[in-house]
């Protein structure tokens, strides 16, 4: 996912001309603290909230900022959007083309919400969370345990916990909604498995029940 798929359809660059009572009434309606100055199709700079609320109505292109760090590539991915905000404390960015041209808007808060509504997050299945000693992760395992129950991992977060050291916590999102095979195996392998929202697979016993059928006729 890339910038230029979250650019908002409803905000618009401020002008030179722009004073700046204008300027905070769009910010105040757009629910961001930055905007972008544009001319002839290009960013000339940006704005933010608190600059402008000082400057009562003063034209936007007397206390306007260099354009940098607000203006990104409309090309830049989801995860280095996140990072860049993360970075700047920006709730709004700029995106320009190849060419250095102006593409529109996003916001922060839109994306956010668009990303969730397509990411695997909201598919269903089952979520486990491990915990596991830094020096003894290894994606390429637990995705092959998983991969051997027949399920599939959609969705993986690795985190450091927080005053242990060397430890960390990750969550998997899988495809599918019983997850007990799944656990059972990570935990044969070593794993600690600290959380799991799966239901237990009404099918379970009977499944059991068929497999030892089909060892027993097989001796």
């Amino acid at each position: 996912m890339f910038a230029i798929q979250f650019v908002s359809q409803e905000m618009f660059p401020l002008k030179r001309s722009d004073t700046a009572e204008n300027a905070l009434l769009f910010m105040e309606d757009w629910q961001v603290k930055e905007l972008p100055v544009v001319e002839l199709g290009k960013v000339i700079g940006y704005v933010t909230y608190a600059i402008t609320a000082e400057r009562e109505n003063e034209r936007v292109e007397h206390f306007m900022l260099p354009p940098q760090p607000f203006v990104i590539s409309a090309k830049l991915h989801l995860f280095d959007i996140w990072n860049h905000m993360a970075n700047t404390g920006f709730t709004a960015l700029a995106l320009q083309n190849s060419e250095g041209n102006y593409e529109g808007m996003l916001r922060g808060r839109e994306m956010a919400m668009q990303a969730f509504a397509h990411s695997a997050l909201v598919q269903e299945g089952a979520v486990l969370v491990l915990e596991i000693e830094a020096i003894h992760y290894s994606l390429a395992e637990i995705t092959r345990i998983c991969e051997t129950n027949e399920a599939k991992i959609i969705h993986l977060m690795v985190e450091p916990l927080k005053n242990e050291a060397n430890i960390l916590q990750v969550s998997i999102k899988l495809n599918k909604a019983y997850p007990a095979h799944v656990m059972a195996s990570l935990e044969r392998f070593g794993y600690k498995v600290i959380f799991s929202n799966g239901a237990e697979d009404p099918n379970h016993s009977l499944e059991d029940r068929y497999r030892w059928l089909v060892k027993y006729l097989n001796t």
